[in-house]
């Protein structure tokens, strides 16, 4: 009889507690994502000033999906974060574009919107520099 108290007891707990944790989870996946994006950028930058030419990144917004220089395999993101891409004029099909960092470090220039867990972060790579920056966006009304 304590063993099925202690069960229920257990259960309620986990019934009223797991709930909880999604928007947590959430947050936590579009923090990875943002990191995930910022640092293949990165890398991408990285290869065009090593190997002195050019190197694309590459984001697909509808499989949230990107591939860096010099790598085939597709990188994926969680499908609860909300993906755009905004770029000069490299915008390959619908859906999927690309940033090109040239050897001196300058870029296409471009930015990543992420949105989950009603929070929005933008990842902005400098055209100029290449340089990527990581902030977050705050409604006006708050």
């Amino acid at each position: 009889m304590e063993m099925m108290l202690a069960l229920v007891i257990a259960g309620l707990a986990a019934a009223v507690v797991v709930p909880n944790f999604q928007p947590a989870i959430a947050s936590m996946q579009m923090r990875s994502a943002v990191q995930d994006i910022a640092s293949a950028l990165r890398h991408t930058r990285g290869q065009a000033l090593s190997r002195g030419q050019e190197a694309e990144f590459v984001l697909n917004v509808k499989q949230h999906s990107y591939q860096v220089a010099g790598r085939r395999k597709a990188y994926s993101l969680p499908s609860s974060v909300k993906l755009n891409l905004f770029t000069a004029d490299y915008l390959m099909s619908e859906g999927q574009g690309s940033i090109v960092f040239y050897p001196d470090g300058s870029s296409t220039g471009g930015r990543v919107t992420l949105e989950a867990a009603g929070r929005k972060q933008i990842v902005d790579i400098v055209w100029l520099t290449g340089a990527i920056v990581i902030r977050e966006e705050h409604d006006e009304d708050s």
